[in-house]
């Protein structure tokens, strides 16, 4: 990290300054990255594995290059691994030769126990190429995300939303909602036929007569980008103001 780069052009707005930069050196950043970035793409069910699991995948290819002696595990230093959505992450090796070499493999299946997991290996992407990546993969997945489950209603969830959407491929784990962290949210992964059968809420009527509503979200719900919650943009979160 040079101290006596060109930082840019800066304007001031308040507390907050803004970099227009330079626009050869960004190319020059740019080149390096492509020579030494690999967009890592975990197909199918392996886009559930932990982060832990596929920081090792990706290690066990610069094992794979230290074992067949094409680097001196004296000298030898490791890359960084960066997740950039569920299913993909981007690795950054600190040898330019690792890089090259997985992108030109293109694709590779790793067997962990009795699974075997589909991997594909791109050059480096821009953030608006990685966006777009995303909204591919969102057409091809579709999930639904209940947030702030009433307690009341957490028995029934899993049956309720299979039965008034669709079937359930994976629940994952509950996680504390972002604005009212003593209710959870409960993310679904669902049969991407069913997505024309999403619904936005589910009333649940108990015998005492009470009526539970239970909020439902999806990647075509809004999202603000700041606070992370559902149904409000950035121009209109609370937090940011």
């Amino acid at each position: 990290m040079p101290s006596n780069i060109d930082p840019g052009e800066m304007t001031v707005e308040g507390r907050e300054v803004r970099f227009r930069v330079n626009e050869h050196i960004d190319r020059v950043k740019i080149a390096w990255l492509k020579e030494h970035t690999v967009t890592v793409i975990f197909r199918e069910r392996v886009r559930f594995l932990p982060k832990k699991v596929k920081d090792d995948i990706v290690r066990a290819f610069e094992d794979d290059k230290i074992q067949d002696g094409s680097f001196d595990t004296a000298t030898f230093r490791r890359g960084r691994v960066k997740v950039e959505s569920p299913n993909v992450v981007s690795y950054m090796a600190k040898s330019r030769a690792i890089a090259t070499w997985m992108v030109t493999k293109g694709h590779d299946d790793i067997t962990i126990g009795q699974d075997t997991y589909k991997l594909e290996f791109k050059p480096w992407m821009s953030k608006a190429q990685l966006r777009e990546q995303h909204r591919e993969e969102d057409a091809l997945t579709f999930w639904v995300t209940v947030v702030q489950v009433p307690l009341d209603s957490f028995l029934y969830l899993e049956a309720q939303v299979a039965r008034a959407i669709g079937p359930i491929i994976r629940k994952h784990p509950t996680e504390p909602d972002r604005l009212k962290p003593s209710l959870v949210n409960v993310k679904f992964d669902i049969d991407p036929a069913s997505r024309p059968n999403m619904k936005d809420k589910i009333w649940v009527i108990t015998p005492e007569g009470d009526e539970l509503e239970v909020k439902l979200a999806s990647s075509e719900t809004p999202r603000c980008r700041r606070c992370r919650a559902f149904f409000h943009t950035d121009n209109e979160c609370r937090r940011g103001a």
